[in-house]
């Protein structure tokens, strides 16, 4: 009998220092690429926006974003259209002091 794990979350999130103006995400942002939880997908989707609106700018992170967001984290989360590139590639974004969930 084989024992496989089940992940409860797969997630792929970036921290985003410095572009030096050649990138369409904002300086000190975290990046939310992908967030897939096994349950509960929205409230676990908030609750982690929760803990970087707090813990998040003891690090100097001020901004909480999305990447390629075909998932629609923004509408989740409440993000406000930043970029909107070639190839519908879309980014939002929010002030960690704006942000409430």
């Amino acid at each position: 009998m084989d024992n496989e794990y089940v992940s409860e979350m797969d997630l792929y999130i970036r921290f985003w220092e410095y572009s030096c103006g050649v990138s369409s995400i904002l300086d000190w942002s975290i990046i939310i690429v992908r967030s897939n939880f096994k349950r509960n997908q929205q409230e676990n989707l908030k609750d982690l926006a929760r803990f970087f609106k707090e813990y998040a700018p003891r690090y100097g992170y001020k901004y909480l974003c999305t990447e390629n967001d075909d998932y629609k984290y923004y509408q989740t989360l409440g993000l406000k259209l930043i970029h909107r590139g070639f190839f519908r590639q879309y980014n939002y974004g929010l002030s960690l002091k704006e942000f409430e969930v």
